[in-house]
């Protein structure tokens, strides 16, 4: 079994301190950004995620430096063509990040 740890969408310049505490609260870009890695990951499309910077505005908001996403593809990695990807911990925190976390087995 593999976990890999979330960051997904990680923009602290745009993070709303003001709805902190917002359940699953994100900005469009971010919903977007999220929902379209999540289907990438759940449909085994990693060469879009590897290729994350040729992606939509969403994708540049979502990650502007790629320091805390390319564990992500570390992690796709691993895994082994006959193992599963699961996704957990899937929320959206204060507009601008997401702990989304996978786990292979």
């Amino acid at each position: 079994m593999i976990v890999g740890s979330g960051n997904i969408v990680h923009n602290l310049r745009l993070v709303d301190f003001q709805n902190f505490e917002k359940d699953n609260y994100g900005y469009d870009w971010a919903i977007e950004a999220r929902s379209r890695i999540n289907d990438y990951l759940l449909a085994g499309n990693f060469q879009l995620l590897i290729d994350f910077e040729k992606q939509s505005k969403a994708f540049q908001l979502a990650i502007p430096t790629p320091e805390h996403y390319l564990p992500l593809l570390y992690t796709l990695g691993l895994k082994g063509k006959t193992e599963e990807l699961s996704l957990f911990n899937d929320k959206l925190l204060a507009g601008s990040l997401s702990m989304t976390s996978m786990k292979i087995m």
